[in-house]
């Protein structure tokens, strides 16, 4: 363990933390605040690495591979390491009467980890993460505009939905490059050759009908998990994660239940990985988002004792991608990050995107933003705009739809103004049917590709996160701030002060 005290009144710092996997919550929180942490243990392991869970202290803020202390004036600390290819960094402040503990705990093989003063966090935080993208390889190809089924079909996604709309898109002009299904074309987790009862048709029927529309064809997998009603499950038990018992581990909640993972040391599940990947390559997909990869994470019992988990992730990892080859454009979720760079093109930094914007019940009361809605979107992926240096970063879709969506103007304009300042990937689940002539107005703002923009202050935020950039502010709190309606944004005309 790495130890540092600083000898300052936490009354006066605010923290910038960075969670373990995509959905993992990223802030800007006054230190003596209390680190929410979600008082169910599935959403830990669904939200957060249930290995170094949040703390729920006050005064008491674990972050993962970053970590900084911020002063009033902008100068600070910052924590960071110099590699994250088999190791977590585990990082803790602690606020004492009179000064801040700082350790960083490293699970996994020894790398080089740094604490320093800082008079520009800012600056210094983007040097140490473009450093640590340079050594892990990172790769930043050119930024994608991606329509993806999830957000208006859900698991009930059909063939003939996904063409629909890839007509309608030719006939509006709309500037998408890659048509992505998602979720529902399969039976089950891990039997992904079997298509659902209701999609109408194999996915593999849908990258060359996309090809005659001039789009790329994108899919979406979960290649790290296994459902128990699979047959993947029911012929290949012993490729399964372990708990202490020896039963198949059984964790998080979703698809109706809890679910299983692959454990990625083992020779036989490495294969089926790399089979996957080589699969559906072969039917055309060059677009691959692939989803729930934490799972290759979770504390268990491995065929391989020796291999870490960091390290078993990144095997798991690897055999994707070899299978669907160097050239193929991945776009990981649910993913570990700073342990992905290098292998991944893009990646989800935030949590999803949804039509409405904020489930406060889930997010107060259980103590969980890891959830689905715009506020957490924001919230988590503006705290995140360094890692463009790590990955294409993916604050995942726009909505521009007013049907089906609880979302105001302000709202919208806000996830837009997200889009803008974060840069990335363009993205968007409207059925493009639904768009007037105002929404389309929209989305095509939205598909507009941007440059990464950089945070102007890092003090007296509108909200819990950093949301004062050069090129405009948002205000994430429920009542207006300095003129700016609540949940909106102001574009920066450049007269105003940051």
């Amino acid at each position: 363990m790495h130890k540092w005290t600083v000898n300052e009144a936490p009354q006066g710092l605010r923290v910038l933390i960075s969670g373990f996997q995509s959905w993992s919550e990223a802030e800007l929180r006054p230190l003596t605040d209390v680190q929410p942490c979600p008082g169910q243990g599935w959403r830990v392991e669904q939200g957060h690495d249930p290995g170094f869970p949040p703390s729920g202290e006050a005064g008491v803020w674990r972050s993962h591979t970053v970590l900084a202390l911020v002063r009033a004036d902008g100068s600070g600390w910052v924590g960071s390491v110099g590699d994250a290819t088999r190791t977590f960094a585990q990082w803790e402040a602690r606020a004492g009467a009179a000064d801040v503990t700082v350790t960083c705990t490293l699970e996994g093989p020894e790398v080089p980890v740094t604490w320093e003063e800082s008079g520009n966090v800012i600056a210094t935080l983007e040097a140490r993460a473009t450093e640590l993208g340079a050594a892990m390889g990172a790769r930043t190809p050119a930024p994608l505009r991606v329509w993806c089924s999830w957000y208006s079909y859900y698991r009930e996604v059909t063939l003939d939905a996904m063409l629909d709309n890839a007509r309608l898109t030719r006939e509006h002009g709309l500037d998408f490059d890659v048509f992505q299904l998602d979720d529902g074309f399969q039976t089950f987790l891990g039997d992904w050759e079997d298509p659902s009862s209701h999609f109408g048709g194999h996915a593999r029927e849908l990258p060359a009908r996309l090809a005659e529309l001039g789009f790329t064809a994108g899919l979406w997998l979960a290649p790290f998990l296994v459902q128990p009603q699979s047959r993947l499950f029911r012929d290949h038990p012993e490729w399964l994660l372990r708990g202490e018992d020896g039963a198949p581990l059984a964790f998080g909640n979703n698809w109706g239940g809890p679910y299983h993972a692959l454990d990625t040391t083992h020779p036989g599940a490495l294969a089926w990985i790399r089979e996957l990947g080589r699969t559906v390559r072969g039917w055309g997909y060059t677009y691959l988002k692939i989803d729930f990869l934490y799972g290759a994470t979770q504390p268990g019992v491995r065929h391989d004792p020796a291999v870490g988990r960091a390290e078993a992730y990144r095997m798991g990892l690897q055999a994707f991608r070899d299978g669907v080859g160097e050239d193929a454009f991945i776009l990981a979720c649910g993913a570990p990050l700073a342990q992905s760079i290098g292998l991944v093109d893009a990646m989800r930094t935030g949590p999803d995107v949804a039509p409405l914007w904020d489930e406060e019940s889930r997010r107060v009361w259980l103590g969980d933003a890891t959830g689905p809605s715009a506020r957490n979107a924001l919230h988590t992926a503006l705290s995140r705009w360094y890692q463009h240096a790590w990955y294409q970063p993916d604050p995942d879709v726009a909505i521009c739809r007013r049907e089906l969506s609880l979302l105001n103007a302000t709202e919208r304009e806000a996830i837009a103004g997200m889009l803008d300042v974060i840069g990335g990937l363009r993205a968007s689940s409207d059925p493009i049917s639904m768009l007037d002539e105002e929404g389309l107005a929209l989305l095509r703002r939205c598909l507009t590709v941007s440059t990464p923009d950089r945070p102007a202050t890092l003090a007296a935020p509108y909200g819990d996160a950093v949301t004062h950039f050069t090129r405009g502010t948002f205000n994430l709190t429920d009542r207006a701030q300095d003129g700016l309606p609540a949940h909106g944004y102001r574009p920066r005309t450049g007269k105003e002060q940051p």
